[in-house]
């Protein structure tokens, strides 16, 4: 007898090459695909890193923040300075009246919640009350490179300036060992005759 005239031999005939084929190619698909409610590690990661990069507080709630902190303190500020935000990152820009109202601008913007950099490039009009400008600028960059050499720092996270051997010190330290770093390198510079710590911790 015959495999075409008896069904029971029919039924378990074995499968033919292309049908393996397809089964195996079927399986492989299944296996890559992720059980609903699961994602992969990389896709983990890049939610993750996107949700770090995502600003905390909308850029137009700092600005707002920053205009107000300005108007509270002098009228002048808001009429010299200008203010520039994109994810979370200052830009100050203008001309300060004086060496003062730039400190102001900067320590202020550092206060508005949600600001994670602040960027100072505000000119002074009047630097007839800076004494000895190339010392102060001198005691910055190098304050600076101090900072950016600290692996315990991230120096990003603060502004510096110094206007006639004093050093005025903004910004969000991560933790108060971190702010004392900081302090640290500020203080044993030659020629700094004050330190005055307006950080956030």
């Amino acid at each position: 007898m015959t495999s075409a005239t008896n069904p029971a031999i029919r039924r378990y005939r074995p499968f033919t090459r292309a049908t393996l084929l397809l089964l195996a190619g079927m399986g492989a698909l299944l296996a890559g695909c992720q059980s609903p409610g699961r994602e992969s590690p990389e896709l983990a990661r890049q939610r993750a890193e996107a949700a770090a990069e995502a600003p905390a507080v909308p850029d137009g709630q700092i600005d707002e923040q920053i205009h107000r902190l300005w108007k509270e303190k002098s009228p002048d500020l808001n009429s010299r300075v200008y203010v520039t935000v994109n994810r979370g990152e200052v830009l100050l820009t203008g001309n300060a009246r004086d060496p003062d109202m730039r400190v102001d601008a900067v320590r202020l913007a550092w206060q508005a919640d949600g600001v994670r950099k602040v960027m100072n490039e505000i000119k002074i009009a009047d630097e007839s009350s800076l004494s000895d400008s190339a010392t102060d600028a001198w005691i910055s960059t190098k304050l600076w490179a101090a900072l950016l050499l600290d692996g315990s720092v991230r120096s990003n996270n603060y502004s510096i300036e110094t206007v006639n051997q004093v050093v005025y010190i903004m910004g969000v330290a991560r933790s108060g060992v971190e702010l004392e770093a900081v302090l640290q390198h500020a203080r044993e510079l030659p020629r700094v005759r004050q330190v005055v710590n307006y950080v956030r911790h």
